[in-house]
């Protein structure tokens, strides 16, 4: 359970760090990924609800304390994520192709940025939803989308999913 707790942390921390330092200057369209909200979404596969919202709740706390938005909006986002994620891959087969994993995160980032900008409209955050924000929605899922797999690999490494590199993705722990 400590090791777990470790290797999140770690796995958190070097996304933090790529999304804050190396993402911020490789945009498209003026559009970052979010990373870390596909960590939140990968936790929700390999370590269930629960693993995917205490794994959501973190990084967004984190990416919380640099970005300039009311504390807690990301953590509270991606924790939700994270654990809808989780409570989805239970009713999934272990043996499910990736590309069905994958296309189910990038649905999960979509209805991630949507609840981001929903929690911050309702308590009065201006700038959240503006004209351009379906391009940032769509955008962004693809390009996080583009991430997905190794982020996928990540989270597996971070929760000890077996069978990993033999049959695929899987999200069984030991």
């Amino acid at each position: 359970m400590v090791v777990a707790a470790i290797k999140n942390g770690i796995a958190i921390l070097v996304l933090l760090v790529l999304q804050l330092e190396l993402f911020s200057s490789l945009r498209f369209f003026g559009v970052m990924p979010e990373l870390l909200l596909a960590a939140a979404i990968a936790a929700g596969w390999y370590g269930g609800p629960i693993g995917g919202a205490v794994v959501g709740f973190s990084s967004g706390l984190f990416y919380d304390l640099y970005l300039a938005t009311p504390l807690g909006l990301n953590a509270l986002t991606y924790a939700i994520v994270g654990y809808l994620l989780g409570q989805i891959a239970t009713f999934l087969s272990d043996e499910a192709e990736w590309i069905i994993r994958i296309t189910i995160s990038v649905v999960a980032v979509t209805i991630g940025l949507l609840l981001f900008v929903t929690f911050g409209e309702l308590i009065a955050e201006p700038n959240l939803y503006n004209r351009s924000f379906g391009k940032i929605l769509v955008v962004a899922s693809l390009y996080t989308g583009l991430l997905m797999v190794p982020i996928h690999y990540m989270m597996a490494w971070a929760f000890d999913a077996t069978r990993l590199f033999s049959s695929g993705f899987d999200r069984r722990l030991r």
